[in-house]
């Protein structure tokens, strides 16, 4: 396809998201923190590639009443308050304190390596599918970053907020009061409690502080695994806790509730290899970045996430355990399917929102709503 024509018809294209975004909108109405007046917002449409930064609004239905008109392909706010958000000026805004924010990406993952189809686009871009079996261990690590949080760090339960990101991963947002200590914190903090969620510096002796004491009477006797214990010997209880419980294994999950004395033997055979993988866990991966920036953007609740066309979506802590990529997550499964040009050179079989696809430059498939509007966001196809 000469180039001209490609243009044209990315540029149809992008219309077409914006129509569907507006029509999301719409109906969809904007979820915000209560502090929302203090926070900077931020924007990209379908149709421009800069950013509208140093937004700022004092009610709801201005929000709405953006969301409606510009119908963003990306929408932000600040995981900072301001004295002043409007401002253009960083250092004006009157910085006061800002949230905890983590981010967990499925291609960031150890057993995801090397799982990932990158893709360049005619128009020169580059974007990327990931095989969408790689959901699951991330949403694992949410959970066990959740309890990190809440059973190590003493954060309460209802200010942590879990969300599909609507691409490959989950947000973590610790939403915390201006008059917070950790609300205040500077990078080199955050720095530090990235370290510790990922167990960094960790050594063997700490997991296993009975061997130094009883291998002189000639024979281990391990403590027994508790989710009630302190220090690292409580965190990999509530990791191996955590995968009995995914595992459908609630027997070995009850043992590890309470202190019950058992032989090595005994140990070793109820608990050997789920501690053997509940180590390469203790750590959970987070991107250092977003949580160290103080004054990071973060994808609003329920807003579209322009790479895929799917929202941002609230978790429960119990939905993770289930979650899976599938047609059901996109606002558009009540549309007709769209038939849809792939213009773009995709090497490998590919899975989109459960659907396993062979898709070659050049072809023109008609499929569900979901899925096209997914390609398309993706700049792989373009309306046919």
């Amino acid at each position: 396809m000469p180039e001209e024509g490609l243009r044209a018809k990315a540029a149809r294209t992008r219309r077409l998201l914006e129509r569907l975004t507006r029509e999301y909108y719409e109906k969809r109405d904007p979820s915000l923190p209560s502090d929302f007046a203090l926070r900077e917002f931020a924007a990209q449409t379908w149709t421009g590639k800069s950013y509208i930064r140093h937004l700022s609004f004092t009610s709801a239905s201005q929000v709405k009443q953006f969301l409606v008109e510009r119908a963003p392909r990306h929408f932000y706010y600040s995981s900072a308050r301001y004295d002043q958000p409007g401002l253009d000026d960083m250092d004006a805004k009157g910085w006061r304190s800002a949230d905890l924010v983590f981010d967990i990406d499925a291609d960031h993952l150890p057993e995801c390596s090397g799982m990932t189809v990158e893709v360049e686009t005619p128009l020169g871009e580059k974007t990327s599918f990931i095989d969408e079996k790689c959901i699951k261990p991330a949403a694992l690590r949410s959970v066990l970053l959740y309890d990190i949080l809440v059973d190590e760090l003493g954060v309460e339960e209802k200010q942590v907020a879990l969300e599909f990101s609507g691409h490959r991963g989950f947000h973590l947002t610790v939403y915390l009061r201006d008059s917070d200590e950790l609300a205040r914190a500077g990078q080199d903090i955050r720095r530090e409690l990235v370290n510790y969620v990922k167990a960094v510096g960790l050594r063997e002796e700490v997991l296993e502080p009975w061997r130094s004491l009883s291998l002189r009477r000639g024979r281990p006797s391990p403590i027994p695994p508790s989710i009630d214990l302190a220090g690292a010997r409580g965190r990999l209880a509530r990791v191996m806790y955590r995968l009995a419980e995914a595992a459908g294994r609630r027997d070995l999950a009850r043992r590890l509730t309470g202190r019950v004395q058992m032989s090595y033997e005994e140990y070793q055979k109820l608990f050997g290899e789920l501690e053997a993988r509940a180590r390469e866990l203790l750590g959970v991966e987070v991107d250092e970045q977003v949580t160290v920036d103080t004054r990071r953007l973060i994808r609003a609740p329920w807003s579209i996430n322009g790479k895929t066309g799917l929202p941002v979506v609230p978790l429960s802590l119990d939905a993770l355990y289930g979650f899976t990529l599938s047609e059901s997550l996109s606002p558009f499964t009540s549309y007709d399917t769209l038939r849809i040009e792939i213009v773009a050179d995709i090497p490998a079989t590919v899975t989109v929102l459960g659907n396993r696809l062979r898709l070659r430059r050049g072809d023109k498939p008609r499929l569900p709503a979901p899925v096209a509007v997914y390609l398309l966001a993706k700049g792989v196809a373009v309306v046919a």
